[in-house]
C-alpha cells in the first residue's frame, strides 16, 4: 500500500489520504476496462465517479469537462478514469450501466456519453431503442454484450468500488499526484465545482516540487 502523507494545506485546498480524513485507506482504483483517457504516465490522475441521473454530473461533462480535457488531458498532465456507479443501490440493476459498459467495449463511450445522460430517466423499453438506433454501435454486438454475463459483473464491480472508496453522492473526484518517494497525495472534491476551483486545485497539484 502506498504511503499517506500528512495533511497539508495547498492553495487554500485541503489535501488528504486517499480515503479522506480518518478511516482505513482503501487501495487506489486501477483504470481496468472502465473509462480512461490521458497518458499513463500523467503525474496527475482524477478518478472521477458519476451517475448518469445526476444533473450535476452531466453539466459538468457539457461545461467543464471539454475545458478540462484540452488543457490537462490532452497535454499529458492529467489521466481521468470514470467510475459510473450511484447512491442508490438498486440502480445498480438500471440498463443505462451495462449500456455505457458496451459502448465503451466498442469505442464509443465518450461519443455517448451525452446519450447516456439524456436517456438514463427514462423507461427501459425507450433506453434499449434509443441506443439499438444508434448508427455508431453495431447493434448486434450491442445486443449480445446486454446479454452477456461478464458486463453485469463488470457494472457490480463499479458499484463495490463506488463502496470501497467510500463516496458519498455524486459527482465526486478523487484528485491525486504521485510522489517522487512512491507515496501520493490526494484531495476529495465533492458536488459541483467551477472551472475555476478545478483549475485551482490542478495547478496547485503539479506545482508541487
Amino acid at each position: 500500500m502506498a504511503r499517506v502523507p500528512t495533511l497539508e494545506l495547498i492553495a487554500g485546498l485541503w489535501l488528504a489520504a486517499t480515503a479522506g480524513v480518518g478511516g482505513a485507506v482503501p487501495e487506489p482504483l486501477e483504470a481496468g476496462d472502465r473509462p480512461v483517457l490521458g497518458a499513463a504516465a500523467a503525474p496527475v490522475t482524477v478518478i472521477e465517479v458519476a451517475s448518469f441521473k445526476c444533473a450535476h454530473c452531466r453539466d459538468f461533462h457539457q461545461r467543464i469537462f471539454p475545458v478540462l480535457k484540452k488543457e490537462y488531458i490532452e497535454t499529458g498532465k492529467v489521466r481521468w478514469i470514470v467510475l459510473n456507479a450511484d447512491d442508490d443501490p438498486a440502480e445498480e440493476f438500471a440498463p443505462v450501466f451495462p449500456a455505457a459498459r458496451c459502448a465503451l467495449r466498442q469505442g464509443k463511450y465518450w461519443e455517448l456519453l451525452d446519450a447516456l445522460f439524456e436517456t438514463a430517466p427514462r423507461s427501459s423499453g425507450a433506453f434499449t431503442e434509443r441506443f439499438a438506433r444508434s448508427p455508431l454501435l453495431d447493434r448486434e454486438e450491442f445486443a449480445r454484450c446486454l446479454r452477456e454475463r461478464d458486463t453485469r459483473n463488470a457494472v457490480a464491480a463499479d458499484y463495490a468500488a463506488y463502496r470501497r472508496l467510500q463516496v458519498r453522492g455524486t459527482p465526486t473526484f478523487l484528485i491525486s499526484r504521485r510522489e517522487a518517494d512512491g507515496g501520493r497525495t490526494e484531495t476529495r472534491v465533492a458536488g459541483a465545482q467551477t472551472l475555476a476551483r478545478f483549475r485551482e486545485l490542478l495547478d496547485a497539484l503539479l506545482s508541487r516540487p
